[in-house]
């Protein structure tokens, strides 16, 4: 096993950052892959997005959404989700969320 480090622009779409877009499109071959939260991206067989207004499969809240397959039933999922408290207030409050108080 060869590992190797390479620096790349860090982008809020964690996926379409050079190395890591290039391993992804190496490993994700055949079964069925779950992306809980796609936005713009199709590199999964199924894909998700609370907002609608991502061209994805499902708009659902992503564990409601992982909860639909059942155990075993899929191969792979890729998590990218809001990770500043800044893209979390985008992300629920662009579609009408609360992200205050106990929400």
């Amino acid at each position: 096993m060869k590992i190797s480090r390479e620096w790349a622009m860090p982008s809020k779409n964690t996926f379409d950052i050079k190395p890591i877009k290039t391993l992804i499109e190496e490993e994700l071959s055949g079964g069925v892959w779950l992306d809980p939260f796609a936005n713009n991206k199709k590199i999964c067989t199924v894909t998700n997005d609370l907002n609608p207004i991502y061209d994805t499969d499902y708009h659902m809240d992503a564990l409601d959404f992982l909860k639909m397959f059942d155990d075993n039933s899929v191969d792979g999922v890729l998590f990218d989700p809001p990770y500043s408290p800044r893209q979390i207030k985008e992300c629920y409050e662009s579609v009408g969320l609360t992200t205050q108080g106990e929400n």
